[in-house]
């Protein structure tokens, strides 16, 4: 920019900028002309002065000058950012664009930079510029609740206004899953005037495709049958909760576990669990045959169980990616969109002060209600190993052997399985996730996992003693940038490792970015070239985004959706129809990306990539 250019600016604005402060009519009534405010009045004892300004103390006339310059300001920068990416012939546009943006429509702003940078005439070159784009890039995505499960109709059915919620409001169909802490049961809930004696149970409905909804109900050896030390024992499993239903005894408890637990907002990566609530232990349909021991005496002379449990109410997905992977060949491409998803699920995660600590592929779920040879839908399930505490964060203090460090031990990161207890040591949990997801990368592209073993396989890695050079070489298939980045991932020493949301971004620039930029002869693309593909990326999203909301009521017309929320019907196909040239997926990654852009995390992925190419 040029000297001159500065200076012509420099009065411009300074002079707007001193009229405005010279300028108080708007601070004072109307009934007091500005002429007067100068004057000195005298007026007779008992006589009235007439009305007073208004905001005559030194506070509130500071307020509203304050309040005045500062919507002053907003609108000298967003005039100050059009005109450096827009031309004198848009002068009209930019105006009409300004306006629009000052009461929060983002659109044409992307619209008009779009524009400028494609023309050439563009000229934003100044960091702090260009992060203030990508802030409204943020911005304008979580406006259209992208990150939201879009491919979830429970999501918009769920009743918002329920106080107390017990399992008397559901019917319970067929068992989905069993594990060695809970078992999930298909359910629906009850039809709102349907009969009030319908029965809970369902034992002949076999296809869990009728019921929408999963309930997890948690296995209580040892807790009071209470709600409160429920709730305060398992606290970890409802992390992910949207609402927990309690009752007014829990009020206190809420507040104070609201202070400490972390919170971890909805994501499409992440289980959505609706409901956290305590009830009754039931008898439910192969109870005896699955889980015997879990059952209090009053069911099972022979039981172990308390009577009262935590119990979870979610979307029923439809397979976990063990079985996923143990059914079927995937292609690369399907295996690397798995990747992405299960990467930006953890960097949501990190990012909330959250860490899993017992990812395997028997707690990622799929689903598979888009269209055929689609890549499912990923989400990470089972939080109950988890670090959500605000006042650790992602640093366990580790004073004895007695703590927990987390579940699958071989699975767990080298730093954290080495750790040893101390007074001021603490185990560092910023990238173990990150280095779990690296072992089951080489699930997903067709292999055994590494450092997984029983008495038939060979020796297998020990995540405490491996030597790099022995892990296993990954399929021809495989690409550079991913195989180099897995392996990066799988580091010992963890400041070799990337952070997780760099290598969240990777994987993201590899998808959708221009192939030229990952060749380690061209130089790096200029900060103008990253903000043209990152607002076409925008673009495309927002368009996409207004589309599907247009697609639900042009399939479902007004009165027709109307009925199927209150009738808390289930149409999946609906919200998972694919959008465009891309599935819902593949938008929900690409929104997920630009939820959390920065420039500079982009800069350092791409140097890693040509380092690393």
């Amino acid at each position: 920019m040029s000297i001159r250019t500065v200076a012509h600016r420099l009065f411009q604005n300074g002079r707007a900028f001193l009229h405005s402060v010279r300028n108080t009519d708007c601070f004072y009534a109307n009934c007091h002309p500005r002429i007067n405010h100068g004057k000195i009045h005298v007026v007779q004892v008992g006589k009235s002065q007439g009305c007073l300004p208004q905001g005559n103390n030194n506070a509130s006339t500071t307020g509203r000058h304050l309040g005045y310059l500062g919507a002053h300001a907003r609108r000298l920068f967003v005039d100050n950012i059009l005109k450096r990416v827009t031309n004198s012939l848009a002068a009209d546009l930019r105006r009409r664009a300004a306006t629009r943006l000052v009461f929060g429509d983002s659109a044409p702003f992307f619209a008009l930079v779009g524009v400028s940078l494609a023309s050439g005439t563009g000229i934003l070159t100044k960091d702090d510029e260009l992060e203030g784009v990508c802030w409204e890039i943020r911005e304008a995505v979580s406006k259209l609740q992208w990150n939201t499960p879009q491919n979830d109709r429970n999501y918009e059915v769920v009743r918002e206004d329920e106080k107390v919620l017990s399992l008397e409001d559901f019917v319970i169909g067929p068992a989905i899953a069993k594990g060695c802490s809970a078992v999930v049961y298909a359910t629906r809930f009850k039809e709102s005037n349907g009969n009030k004696d319908e029965p809970n149970i369902d034992d002949k409905t076999t296809d869990v495709t009728a019921f929408p909804l999963a309930l997890k109900m948690m296995f209580n050896y040892d807790t009071e049958s209470n709600a409160l030390s429920i709730l305060r024992a398992m606290y970890r499993e409802t992390v992910p909760a949207r609402k927990h239903l309690n009752n007014e005894e829990l009020a206190d408890w809420e507040s104070k576990m609201a202070e400490r637990k972390a919170e971890l907002p909805p994501h499409p990566n992440i289980v959505a669990v609706y409901y956290a609530f305590a009830d009754r232990v039931p008898a439910l349909p192969g109870s005896f045959r699955m889980y015997p021991d879990a059952l209090p005496a009053r069911i099972n002379p022979q039981g172990s169980g308390r009577n009262m449990s935590l119990f979870l109410l979610m979307k029923r997905y439809d397979i976990t990616l063990k079985q996923y992977l143990a059914d079927r060949n995937m292609n690369t491409r399907e295996s690397i969109l798995l990747l992405a998803q299960l990467l930006e699920g953890v960097a949501h995660m990190n990012a909330h002060g959250i860490a899993h600590r017992d990812l395997k592929s028997d707690n990622i779920l799929l689903d598979l209600s888009e269209e055929t040879d689609n890549c499912p839908s990923l989400v990470i399930t089972d939080f109950g190993c988890c670090l959500a505490d605000k006042s650790h964060g992602l640093y366990l203090p580790y004073s004895t052997h007695d703590v927990d460090k987390g579940g699958n031990a071989a699975l767990m990161a080298p730093e954290v399985i080495t750790a040893e207890p101390g007074p001021f040591t603490h185990i560092n949990y910023t990238k173990a996730d990150l280095w779990t997801i690296g072992t089951i990368a080489y699930e997903m592209f067709g292999m055994k996992n590494p450092f997984h073993g029983n008495a038939k396989d060979e020796i297998s890695l020990k995540n405490h003693s491996y030597n790099e050079t022995d892990l296993p070489a990954l399929p021809n298939n495989v690409p550079t940038l991913v195989s180099a980045l897995i392996k990066n991932i799988l580091s010992r020493n963890l400041y070799k490792r990337l952070d997780t949301e760099t290598a969240a971004t990777i994987m993201q620039l590899y998808l959708w970015a221009p192939s030229a930029w990952f060749s380690s002869e061209e130089k790096l693309p200029s900060s103008n070239e990253v903000m043209q593909w990152l607002l076409c990326l925008t673009t495309k999203v927002l368009c996409e985004g207004r589309n599907s909301a247009l697609l639900s009521s042009n399939l479902l017309g007004g009165d027709e959706a109307d009925t199927v929320i209150q009738t808390n019907s289930y149409r999946r196909s609906l919200s998972t129809r694919s959008c465009g040239r891309r599935t819902m997926p593949e938008y929900q990654l690409i929104a997920s990306f630009l939820g959390r852009v920065t420039l500079g995390n982009i800069r350092s992925a791409l140097k890693w990539i040509q380092k690393n190419t």
